[in-house]
């Protein structure tokens, strides 16, 4: 064979079957497209947690793992070692998330498998990183993130923490100023003597003593009324969070805020303020909302500090039967159990998923009671609205229990505690419409019962109808 031939065989022989380069630069042009398609329209307003975005996501992370795992030159060699690696990550993933809990109960399967193909995907492109040319990285790389954010938006899909792109970026209210925004609006307001067309939230930090952790700020929603030139004083509904969570849930995700301005509008721009204090002082820290060695007197804090704080800085109405409490999941618990105890001044609250006794960390009777009570069974009953309700009498007290049907724990606690309720002199209101754990659902369980609780505050009419059953007080 001549020199010739020699070296036209090496020049012509490909190290890789041109498709493959072929179908890279197809996918990274598709994906180019796609980021240009996404950021040319105006992402605020589009949910992540339905419509189209879930499903292009899914389709998108599908297709760079399968390009990722099947352009390998050696497929087998480099499976019989990213496998088992893949399978390591996997463990190492287990033992993390079962130390650290970092996963909230319900978290949908879904979840887990994404993270199992992330850790196999990732496994796979450490085995061939050295043979791989970048292109091949880059869909690796690519695959693995993809599947990491596939499943944070599986586990999104179910909580609703994050329902558009606005909020995941930081967007957590309707109208949201600092101080000299609202002294400004309020001295346009008295000039014109005209009301806003809108509310405000504001972020406020409302200290506390005797607290084993510092409480993040709050946040505080005033109406349109609040700007008159005679500055109302205004009832205070006082809006607690769950574990894990923050203030911010309630108009980040829950949409408080733009529910309260919806009913505002309804009735000349008149509403109850709203304050969302911290509840546990860290996002994974559960306080139970009461006095313990293990995080301080939250209780005193969120019945007694915080409404003084809305008096004395937002001119708020505190006096007796002018608060009421309410909250999702840990904070609906936690709503019943305050406003029993501090039956002289808070007269009507309102329960949203939350259980019937204080649980702490998920964990057993026993356990709240040995890790959050010092082992006291009696101040554990004094917390613990069963035992409350069973052996006392809170007569014009108010109460509103609303579970969905597809929250089986929290159903169960809504139809136990209303009944104990009943008897023990409250009025009650109480429903079960179809929902889960999450935050669309409280979403409607704030809005179905707010009207009744600016009722029982004493500021708008009673309302014509409510989503719900409701009954006097048994005699």
């Amino acid at each position: 064979m001549s020199t010739q031939t020699r070296t036209t065989n090496q020049t012509t022989g490909p190290s890789r079957p041109p498709g493959r380069r072929r179908v890279i630069a197809v996918v990274a042009a598709v994906a180019v497209a796609a980021v240009i398609l996404a950021t040319s329209v105006n992402l605020g307003n589009i949910s992540i947690v339905s419509g189209w975005f879930p499903v292009f996501l899914f389709w998108v992370t599908v297709a760079v793992c399968l390009i990722a795992v099947v352009l390998r030159p050696d497929v087998l060699k480099e499976f019989a070692i990213g496998i088992p690696v893949g399978i390591a990550f996997i463990g190492l993933l287990v033992v993390g998330l079962r130390l650290t809990q970092a996963i909230p109960a319900g978290a949908p399967r879904s979840m887990y498998v994404w993270l199992g193909v992330a850790c196999l995907v990732a496994g796979l492109v450490l085995a061939g990183w050295r043979r791989a040319h970048w292109p091949r990285r880059i869909a690796g790389v690519a695959a693995v993130v993809l599947a990491v954010v596939s499943a944070g938006s599986a586990a999104n899909q179910t909580f609703a923490y994050y329902p558009t792109f606005a909020r995941l970026f930081g967007q957590n209210a309707g109208h949201f100023m600092d101080n000299a925004q609202l002294t400004s609006m309020r001295r346009e307001a008295a000039r014109s003597g005209k009301l806003p067309d809108h509310g405000a939230t504001l972020e406020v930090p409302i200290p506390g003593t005797n607290l084993r952790l510092t409480p993040r700020p709050a946040y505080v929603w005033v109406p349109p009324a609040w700007f008159g030139r005679t500055q109302p004083k205004l009832p205070v509904i006082v809006l607690l969070h769950g574990t894990p969570g923050q203030p911010s849930d309630w108009t980040r995700a829950a949409y408080a805020d733009t529910t309260a301005l919806a009913f505002a509008e309804q009735h000349h721009g008149v509403a109850p303020i709203l304050v969302m204090p911290d509840v546990n002082g860290s996002l994974e820290a559960d306080s139970e909302c009461v006095n313990s060695g293990t995080y301080g007197q939250f209780e005193t804090y969120l019945s007694h500090t915080v409404p003084a704080f809305m008096r004395k800085n937002f001119n708020a109405e505190t006096t007796p039967g002018s608060i009421a409490m309410a909250g999702l999941s840990e904070g609906g618990m936690c709503a019943t159990a305050l406003a029993l105890n501090n039956s002289k001044e808070i007269r009507v609250f309102a329960d949203y998923s939350g259980l019937e006794s204080p649980q702490y960390q998920d964990f057993t009777t026993q356990q709240t009671i040995s890790d959050l009570f010092g082992g006291s069974v009696a101040t554990y009953n004094a917390n613990n609205p069963p035992y409350l309700l069973t052996h006392h009498r809170y007569a014009g007290m108010s109460g509103w229990f609303e579970a969905g049907a597809q929250d089986p724990k929290s159903f169960q606690a809504a139809r136990a505690l209303q009944p104990l309720a009943a008897k023990a002199g409250l009025d009650t209101c109480i429903t079960t419409p179809p929902g889960g754990h999450n935050f669309p659902f409280m979403t409607q369980a704030f809005r179905d019962s707010l009207p009744w609780l600016s009722w029982k505050l004493k500021l708008t009419p009673q309302p014509q109808s409510v989503p719900a059953q409701c009954s006097a007080a048994k005699s």
